[in-house]
Order: C-alpha cells, then sequence, then structure tokens
C-alpha cells in the first residue's frame, strides 16, 4: 500500500514537472545508483545479489545518460549542446569500463561531474522565470 502510494507521489511529481526540473530529477536518480552501484563494489560482489545491485544501477545511470544525450537539442543548445553531448559520450564510455573492472575510482570521478552538472542545471532553473506562470 505504501509502495502504492510512493509510485503516486513520484509520478504525479514528474507529471507536474517543468523540463529543468525533470532534467534535475533525472541527474539525482542517476547519481544515486551510481552509489549504490559503488557501494555494492565496496562491499563486495561475492553474492549475485551484489553482482545484480551493481550492474543494475549502473546500467539505470548509463541509460539516464543516453536519454539525456538524446534529448539534446543542437539547434537551440548550440555549442553547449554539442559540449554536453561529448560529456556524456565520455561518461557512458567510462561507466561501461567501471561495470567491467568494478572501478570505484570511475564511479566517484562520474558522480563528482553528474553533481557539477546539475548544480548547473539548478543555478538555470534559479535564474529561469518560472515557466508555469508564462
Amino acid at each position: 500500500m505504501l509502495s502504492a502510494a510512493i509510485n503516486n507521489y513520484v509520478e504525479n511529481q514528474v507529471r507536474n514537472a517543468d523540463p529543468l526540473d525533470l532534467i534535475i530529477m533525472l541527474y539525482n536518480k542517476a547519481i544515486s545508483c551510481l552509489k549504490i552501484s559503488k557501494k555494492a563494489i565496496e562491499e563486495g560482489l561475492d553474492t549475485p545479489e551484489q553482482v545484480k545491485k551493481k550492474t543494475e544501477n549502473l546500467t539505470r545511470a548509463t541509460e539516464i545518460l543516453a536519454y539525456l544525450q538524446g534529448c539534446l537539442n543542437f539547434e537551440q543548445g548550440k555549442e553547449i549542446a554539442k559540449n554536453l553531448h561529448e560529456i556524456y559520450d565520455v561518461l557512458i564510455q567510462e561507466l561501461v569500463r567501471a561495470n567491467i573492472e568494478n572501478n570505484t575510482e570511475i564511479i566517484s570521478k562520474t558522480v563528482e561531474i553528474l553533481e557539477d552538472l546539475k548544480k548547473a542545471w539548478e543555478d538555470i532553473k534559479c535564474g529561469a522565470p518560472d515557466s508555469k506562470t508564462s
């Protein structure tokens, strides 16, 4: 029952969010997944559950980055979109490597980069007029 209520709450948040909020939510989810993966590696991958936790969360984070990359609008975003595309490309490649090598250092660096990017989007949101009132 609680799980359904939480799912409804999250669905409602996503449905009513503006595009900047959605981007920030995606960054938060990717960062969360990466932290779970890193913790699974650090705790040891000696059980199928730990391996599954690491793999599923790294995969989810990679899929989020691929989704963000696919949403880039090069016409509107110009140089910024091009730069983000390249950043996402490198991060996706690095996460594939981290998954193969169980490399927590790569995961930590990726988390740092995503936190910096998320902060930039949050700064844009703070400076941007509320799209729901315009």
